[in-house]
């Protein structure tokens, strides 16, 4: 990748998709969440490079639509 799919990697993952999501997340298994997530494969797809950096967005996006994390030490619990 040269510099500029670098840049324009990162402005298009933070900020269209996480800034997108980071506030109101979908509710599990509507349209919506089906689009978040296969937004982030093609994201993954389209730079490799910002690969992890993708899937611990896609990861706090969804613990934060299931409402965890809150507080201290509430992350990672099984679901309720």
């Amino acid at each position: 990748m040269i510099n500029e799919q670098v840049s324009n990697g990162f402005a298009e993952v933070y900020n269209e998709f996480w800034c997108r999501y980071k506030d109101r997340q979908p509710k599990e298994g509507s349209p919506e969440w089906e689009r978040m997530h296969t937004w982030a494969v093609v994201l993954k797809k389209k730079y490799p490079l910002l690969e992890e950096a993708i899937n611990r967005m896609t990861t706090e996006i969804i613990e934060r639509a299931r409402n965890r994390g809150r507080i201290p030490g509430d992350y990672h619990r099984p679901p309720t």
